[in-house]
């Protein structure tokens, strides 16, 4: 009767082994569904972007990508794809500063057909004339600090996490914010109003900047997660970090003997 008893209990825990194993964990179905959904290719849009040794802004440097480069996704992590660099490690960029690129079919190519045979005509060969050498333009630079790369992140993960788009880094919008910032800091002010540009709006037309709709957001704080925590704790911050009519944001920081740091989030809409 014992061994009986000991016979059917092993076959009910075969069976549950069996149907435990033919199902798949909930987690590794997102996971893989996250990782097919992501591009095989994107082309960079920053001057120069770190690729990072991990999946956060904390870790090593191991290569900088350019502008217009192209490289292979071999999957992603949260904001982050994992890339293999041209000298074979492995590594992680933000996907805000990439842009996917589209597999073109191949085009189908005629049959070529045999030429007609043609006695050429001579031709005299024209002068080559030097072409002139055209000045290279001088952009803002896209190369984020920590700190500029740590809030945008943790904006984006805010956005995404209320279902909005995620904003887009304007190296020049960034420009504009790190003037105000650095001139807070020298002129020891914390206002929207610079005794300097006026207000943002007026100092965003000043440097040029096309907008529909546009905001100010200003934090002095000895970190970049202590001012995102007291923006994001704030009724009116909160709202233009969540605004979904805004597009592009600008980073300022400067470091400041009065809070350790000095932010300003400039917002645009276009």
């Amino acid at each position: 009767m014992k061994k009986r008893i000991s016979a059917i209990l092993l076959g009910i825990f075969l069976i549950g082994l069996l149907l435990t194993a033919g199902q798949a964990s909930p987690q590794t179905a997102v996971l893989a569904a996250a990782e097919e959904a992501c591009p095989a290719k994107v082309m960079i849009t920053a001057n120069n972007l770190n690729v990072r040794a991990n999946s956060n802004t904390q870790s090593s440097i191991i290569d900088v990508l350019r502008s217009n480069q192209v490289v292979n996704v071999l999957g992603q992590r949260g904001n982050w794809y994992i890339i293999k660099t041209d000298n074979g490690e492995i590594g992680s960029i933000l996907k805000w500063f990439t842009r996917p690129v589209e597999q073109q079919p191949t085009p189908q190519q005629p049959a070529p057909q045999q030429p007609q045979p043609q006695k050429p005509a001579p031709q005299q060969p024209a002068p080559q004339q030097p072409e002139p050498q055209q000045p290279v333009p001088q952009e803002p630079s896209n190369q984020l600090s920590y700190e500029q790369s740590r809030m945008l992140e943790l904006v984006n993960a805010e956005r995404t996490k209320a279902g909005l788009k995620p904003l887009i880094w304007d190296a020049e919008l960034a420009r504009v914010a790190n003037i105000k910032a650095k001139d807070m800091v020298d002129n020891n002010y914390f206002s929207h109003t610079s005794p300097t540009y006026g207000s943002p709006f007026e100092m965003m037309r000043k440097f040029g900047i096309q907008y529909r709709t546009a905001g100010e957001n200003l934090a002095g704080y000895p970190s970049v997660e202590g001012a995102h925590n007291g923006l994001m704790n704030s009724e009116g911050h909160r709202k233009n970090i969540l605004n979904p009519s805004f597009t592009h944001i600008g980073i300022g920081v400067q470091k400041s003997p009065r809070y350790g740091y000095v932010f300003v989030q400039m917002f645009v809409g276009r």
